[in-house]
């Protein structure tokens, strides 16, 4: 108890880092399929942190359990929430130890011996054998799969596999029911379960001649949906596989578990909402909390979950269903439901913790409403917000490949703590606004317009810096918002920009702030003689830069480098394209006429490869292109394809040198490459693909292979990208490619062309994945 004491007086201060993800490294990681799984490790230091030894560490959202894990293996006590069931029993059956692996071992082998006689049937049976065979033993028969996630029209869970998989299934299930050791036989039930996914006919297997790269149609799309070519594994060796990582698992957790795990003591786990917390733990008796929750539409866990609830016998109710904190599914509820289980979520775990005791919530949308829907929630209830962290994950996850506009590619971890007394909110201080102005000026400055994201994600450092971020923490972005609109406005593009005429702040290097307003100056006036130009723009230096007679010399400066006299008396800029080679950023000064590269004139297939260059070197990468693309005088001066020493077969390297565009390290290593398809036959690209990956098989593994079409061929586009030779086994290019269309790539290339940087995650957020084939 005295510990605890000390405990809630001493002052712990926020993780402000990042760690290593080392998801995969894990003991628990590979136990069990789930739909996302936090990286133990940065769970384990977060708990090291913010909760004592001893202490009481709660997940009311637990998933798959790696709080619960981390908790215990560092000897904390943990309590866990789930309101879908198959959640709650992996988490019980991963944390469950010590473990007798030599009753587990023996029950299997039990098993086996019984099962035999079924395999050898199903094995030497024919097909119409097969469909002609009695199945006696009990499975899930008309249970409904829910149409939101039905996409293979399956209808019910018994017909996610084939009838040879269904007979052992049904026998299998039956055997282990009937183990005698309740401990074996909740463990084996726990393995059968874990080769569910991989035995039903959404299981893709891996590639001829690879051990890995397969996998279950569920966690790649989120829904119940056939591949093209469904693998109809064995079994038997499925499940014999899933009893090894159980038992390997178990081994390890053996080890590091020990005795410490006492269910109903020191470790617990429920069926329930989370906006039930307070029946399970007592008021202000929890050290901590680390929580996951899901966000709105993206996974319908109790829906996606139904197979498993199915076979495993485990009961969701509609009240339960009436309870789920999503967006859409099979209920079809709104974002004002999700909201309000949120909130009624949050409010308990405010109650369950101690005072001055920490939460550390998992973030994963990229829409900033939300975010700032649930912040301001959790502020509302008493919570005080304190900082977030952007946390890298150790992969790009499916839900990130699925929504590249609207999951972040990493997540944000955000803390906010429990205090004994509210804090008042108070008005911003001239001090904190003028920081935010300052910071906002120099991303648009930078950036030649950013968003609301983009800006407070700078923010944040300089509050710190500035001993103003907690000062900050208790504002709404409505205050924010507020400070912002005040001297900057947004554009078309929905980009804040600085308003006209509003003086520029003393964080930009004096001879930076005369160039942003001779730019924007001569763009709007055209021509201008030297002595209009000092004029116009000397008042405007005042703030913060006393004008000397070095000014007019900067000025001077300045013209020379960005604009051009002919009569020796006018200046005008200098054509944007020099700009651009220059490296001087094309900012405007009249915001709501936004600037947009000129394309030179020639064929709409070289007008994207010219883009795809000037984005590519942007990028800070450097462009090669095919010989014949070379003879437009517009791309004359980039590198020619036949430069690049790809090694490869003869066949092979004529293939890779006809790519349109292929985007390189300084070292010629290849980033990414383009084929333009805008008559020529799509099946060409592929072709070129393929002799790019026997090379460089990598650029297919991170899908950084792009064909570039017209949206008016989309029907043959999808047609190639579904049915060609190229698809499916043995090749599965639909797995490593991208497209885009020309009419992405053209606004891609007009909100990216005024900014000083251009990122592949950016180029990533324009491209979509080919569709999924019947």
């Amino acid at each position: 108890m005295s510990s605890h004491i000390a405990a809630s007086v001493t002052v712990v201060e926020p993780i402000r880092h990042a760690f290593p993800a080392e998801k995969a490294k894990a003991w628990h990681y590979k136990i069990h399929p789930y739909y996302t799984k936090q990286p133990s490790n940065v769970v384990g230091e977060y708990i090291r942190h913010f909760c004592p030894e001893g202490g009481l560490v709660a997940d009311p959202f637990c998933g798959s359990g790696v709080t619960a894990i981390e908790a215990l293996t560092n000897r904390r006590r943990a309590v866990c929430l789930d309101l879908d069931p198959l959640a709650v029993f992996m988490t019980r059956m991963t944390c469950v130890a010590p473990i007798d692996l030599i009753a587990y071992w023996d029950a299997y082998r039990r098993v086996k011996k019984q099962i035999k006689p079924v395999i050898d049937f199903v094995q030497k049976a024919s097909p119409r054998e097969l469909e002609s065979y009695e199945i006696k033993e009990w499975y899930p028969k008309n249970m409904r799969i829910p149409a939101y996630v039905d996409q293979c029209n399956a209808g019910y869970v018994e017909n996610l596999f084939g009838r040879a998989q269904l007979i052992v299934l049904a026998h299998l299930h039956s055997i282990i029911m009937k183990v005698s050791n309740q401990e074996a036989r909740e463990l084996l039930l726990f393995a059968f379960s874990g080769a569910l996914d991989k035995v039903s006919i959404m299981y893709r297997a891996p590639e001829p001649g690879k051990e890995h790269g397969g996998g279950s149609a569920l966690f790649m799309v989120f829904r119940y949906w056939v591949p093209k070519q469904p693998a109809h594994p064995d079994v038997w060796n499925a499940f014999t596989a899933s009893v090894r990582r159980v038992a390997n698992a178990k081994k390890e957790s053996n080890a590091a578990l020990g005795d410490f795990v006492r269910e109903g003591d020191t470790f617990n786990v429920y069926c329930d909402s989370a906006e039930y917390l307070l029946k399970y733990v007592d008021k202000s008796s929890v050290d901590y909390i680390y929580t996951d929750p899901p966000y709105g539409a993206h996974i319908a866990y109790l829906d996606l979950s139904t197979m498993w609830h199915a076979w495993l016998g485990l009961e969701v109710t509609d009240d339960m269903r009436r309870r789920e904190a999503i967006v859409g599914g099979e209920q079809q509820f709104d974002e004002k439901h999700y909201l309000e289980v949120l909130q009624k979520s949050f409010e308990q775990m405010f109650y369950a913790l101690k005072d001055e005791a920490w939460l550390s919530l998992v973030f994963h949308h990229k829409e900033t409403k939300l975010w700032y829907s649930i912040r301001d929630m959790l502020r509302y209830i008493g919570f005080q917000y304190v900082n977030c962290v952007a946390q890298p994950l150790s992969q790009r996850t499916f839900a990130k490949i699925k929504n590249p506009l609207r999951v972040l590619g990493e997540s944000l971890i955000v803390n906010f703590q429990k205090s004994a007394t509210r804090r008042i909110s108070q008005p911003m201080s001239l001090p904190m606004a003028n920081l935010i102005k300052n910071v906002a000026e120099r991303v648009i400055y930078r950036e030649g317009g950013a968003t609301t994201e983009e800006i407070l994600r700078e923010v944040v450092p300089d509050l710190f810096d500035n001993d103003l971020f907690f000062d900050a923490a208790s504002k709404s972005i409505g205050d924010i918002l507020a400070i912002l609109e005040s001297d900057f406005e947004l554009d078309d593009n929905n980009l804040w920009q600085i308003k006209a005429g509003r003086e520029v702040g003393n964080f930009i290097p004096p001879k930076d702030r005369i160039r942003y307003y001779v730019i924007g100056y001569l763009r709007k006036a055209g021509k201008a003689n030297f002595d209009s130009i000092v004029t116009t723009i000397l008042p405007l230096l005042i703030n913060g830069h006393r004008p000397t007679k070095q000014t007019e010399q900067d000025i001077a400066d300045v013209l020379n480098e960005v604009a051009v006299s002919y009569d020796g008396i006018n200046w005008e800029l200098k054509g944007s394209d020099e700009l651009v080679r220059q490296g001087v950023l094309p900012l405007m000064f009249d915001t709501r006429e936004p600037y947009v590269a000129e394309i030179p004139s020639s064929t709409k297939h070289n007008q994207q490869i010219y883009r795809l260059a000037i984005l590519c070197q942007k990028a800070g990468f450097i462009p090669y292109i095919g010989k014949q693309e070379r003879s437009d005088p517009m791309l004359a001066g980039l590198k020619p394809l036949t430069c690049l020493n790809v090694k490869a077969e003869p066949v092979q390297q004529k293939r890779i040198k006809q790519i349109d565009i292929i985007w390189t390290q300084a070292d010629g290593t290849p980033v990414w490459a383009f084929e333009i398809e805008e008559h020529t036959p799509i099946l060409s690209a592929l072709e070129r693909f393929v002799a790019l990956l026997s090379a460089m098989p990598e650029l297919g593994k991170s899908r950084q292979l792009t064909i570039v079409a017209p949206k008016s061929r989309r029907r043959k586009l999808h047609q190639e990208l579904t049915s060609s030779s190229y698809i499916g086994h043995p090749l599965f290019l639909e797995n490593k490619i991208t497209y885009i269309f020309f009419e992405d790539l053209e606004a891609g290339f007009s909100k990216y062309s005024t900014k000083a940087s251009f990122h592949l995650e950016d180029l990533r957020a324009l491209c979509q994945l080919p569709p999924i084939s019947d």
